[in-house]
């Protein structure tokens, strides 16, 4: 975890400036740099994973073949009675996607 290093880093650092002891303070100084890059990283990872998830569903929106392969039959019509698709229970697998991918 980012914070638990760098939470340690900085007791680590503080004792090591209390005691005069440069090894320690240098070794808390390590744990917070750790601790700031994995919560760096982690922040990267989350706007990556927003980002992919505007790209699937600009996907969808725009390809209904990827929204048919993405989704079973009953999700696709689970998703046309929400958007009060009239019809659906009729509707293929490929027409129900087509017509999500009108709607939204």
């Amino acid at each position: 975890m980012g914070i638990s290093d760098k939470a340690s880093g900085r007791a680590k650092k503080a004792a090591g400036d209390l005691t005069g002891n440069r090894r320690l303070y240098q070794q808390g100084a390590r744990e917070e740099r750790r601790g700031d890059a994995k919560q760096q990283a982690r922040r990267a990872q989350e706007r990556a994973d927003r980002k992919a998830a505007e790209v699937r569903s600009l996907e969808y929106a725009t390809n209904p073949d990827a929204l048919a392969e993405d989704h079973t039959k009953e999700e696709l019509y689970d998703r046309a009675q929400q958007l009060g698709i009239e019809g659906r229970s009729q509707m293929t697998k490929q027409q129900l996607a087509a017509e999500i991918s009108r709607r939204e």
